[in-house]
């Protein structure tokens, strides 16, 4: 490869369905980039896109999304699992793999082979806006546990992980698609706490996203993923981490200037460059940057040494091309289904009081239809509605790019007005648990950490008392 060539394997454009960039997607893939993004899509979509890039690139692509939640979190027709929080209420690693291995196995069957999962962040932060539900919860030691089968699950069926977001971003109160987020924390606090899932990981790790966040006691100036001193120093000499270090996305409002962004990323020691606004420009900058003498040849051809090294241990030296024939058959298989149903039922947490309802309820359903994804009809199809004990299913919960930590006051007084009605009724909870904090009066409080179906089939079996409440919180509500 000439330099062109290797600092064009660095760059990871983004592909979004309904935006219909495609021009630019081919032209992007025969400039050689490293590789691409997806966001969205139906299935077909998808596999086709996959198919159409790898035919296109100059060399083998890495096809990543982030399907923390199984494919059907963005994928219409796949599956959707519950989320990571909801595998941390049930403590079970045997979910933990099976989950990972079912959503490898279908993201593999679109041309998807790098998972950006799982969060390993430990949501310790009640306020923190864009963690949450993510994360498996505020303990480290269960966080490892879960996430090293997570991740064999995936090796297992021949797809990228990536542990993600180095070195943790559970502890802050500010979203980093919007701004960047300080931390006062000191390096030994950070060691001891959020920096312990990915030691204790160790070799299971091949691939690590660097955060947008300042520890401004480590680096004043830059964020992890720009940092020198945390990403070089820190993550690939003191701990010694020899995989794939990619950033997190370039096009996040932490992120001011995206040149400089670029090249103080390459200098600290990331192989990887996510989402730049203009991926082509952001080769430009790297080739610049060689050429200028501000960035060592020797960092572009380590970088590039990596890449090449995981796509070959991918099997992608060979391009991978989907088969389209039959490709709806082979998706949301019923195993996956009864899996999906399984782990819910196994997670759906009796946080605060007596949440059985015995005979009717009389169901209140509090969700705003911009924010929440996907059919949210489910949970009341099963229960058994009527005159009764009141039941309120909140379906809301933390979004990227919108800073929100509390319900929207719209929802809140519905909520409230609805409690004053009945003080006795049951409110569940199908995303964070806490919004308990802002409903202190409550007495009785469910939480399901999703609002996939299978999270809502299972609360309202348990909230009519058809299986126990067995999920047990995995964070501090108070905390």
């Amino acid at each position: 490869m000439n330099l062109r060539e290797k600092c064009a394997q660095m760059v990871v454009g983004a592909y979004w369905f309904n935006d219909q960039e495609y021009e630019g997607a081919i032209e992007l893939a025969r400039a050689g980039a490293g590789g691409f993004i997806f966001f969205g899509g139906s299935i077909d979509d998808v596999a086709t896109m996959a198919n159409s890039l790898q035919r296109k690139g100059e060399h083998a692509l890495f096809i990543a999304a982030d399907y923390e939640n199984g494919a059907g979190q963005q994928v219409p027709g796949a599956t959707e699992f519950p989320s990571s929080m909801a595998i941390g209420a049930s403590g079970s690693i045997d979910h933990a793999k099976s989950k990972a291995v079912a959503t490898a196995t279908e993201a593999s069957e679109m041309g998807v082979n790098w998972i950006f999962a799982p969060v390993v962040d430990l949501n310790t932060n009640p306020e923190n806006p864009v963690i949450g539900t993510r994360s498996f919860g505020s303990n480290g030691e269960k966080t490892v546990l879960l996430a090293k089968a997570y991740l064999s699950g995936l090796r297992e069926k021949g797809v990228l992980g990536c542990a993600k977001h180095f070195p943790g971003h559970g502890s802050l109160n500010v979203d980093s698609h919007l701004e960047l987020p300080d931390s006062s924390v000191s390096k030994e606090e950070l060691m001891a706490g959020e920096v312990r899932p990915y030691v204790e990981l160790g070799s299971d790790l091949d691939a690590i996203m660097t955060s947008h966040v300042r520890y401004k006691e480590i680096d004043a100036e830059k964020p992890a993923s720009l940092s020198s001193v945390i990403t070089g120093e820190l993550l690939r000499k003191e701990l010694g981490f020899k995989g794939l270090v990619v950033t997190d996305a370039l096009m996040m409002g932490a992120i001011e200037n995206e040149d400089e962004a670029i090249l103080s990323a390459a200098e600290a020691g990331a192989d990887l460059l996510l989402m730049p606004k203009d991926p082509m420009k952001a080769i430009e900058t790297l080739v610049s940057g060689v050429e200028s003498g501000r960035l060592s040849e020797e960092v572009v051809n380590r970088a590039c040494d990596r890449i090449l090294t995981a796509k070959e241990n991918l099997g992608l030296v060979a391009k991978q091309k989907v088969k389209m024939t039959e490709l709806q058959s082979r998706m949301n298989l019923q195993a996956h289904r009864d899996l999906a149903q399984s782990i819910a039922e196994a997670t759906i947490t009796q946080v605060k009081g007596d949440c059985v309802v015995e005979g009717d309820c009389f169901y209140v359903h509090v969700a705003d239809p911009r924010k929440v994804k996907g059919d949210v009809s489910f949970f009341e199809k099963h229960l058994q509605t009527g005159i009764g004990r009141m039941v309120i299913g909140v379906f809301w919960s933390p979004q990227a790019f919108s800073g929100e930590t509390k319900i929207p006051d719209h929802l809140y007084e519905r909520i409230v007005a609805s409690l004053k009605q009945d003080p006795d009724a049951v409110v569940v909870s199908f995303g964070s648990p806490y919004i308990l904090r802002q409903l202190p009066d409550v007495k009785n409080f469910a939480c399901a950490y999703s609002n996939c179906v299978a999270s809502q089939r299972s609360a309202a079996w348990a909230v009519q008392g058809k299986i126990p409440f067995r999920g047990i919180l995995p964070v501090e509500i108070d905390g």
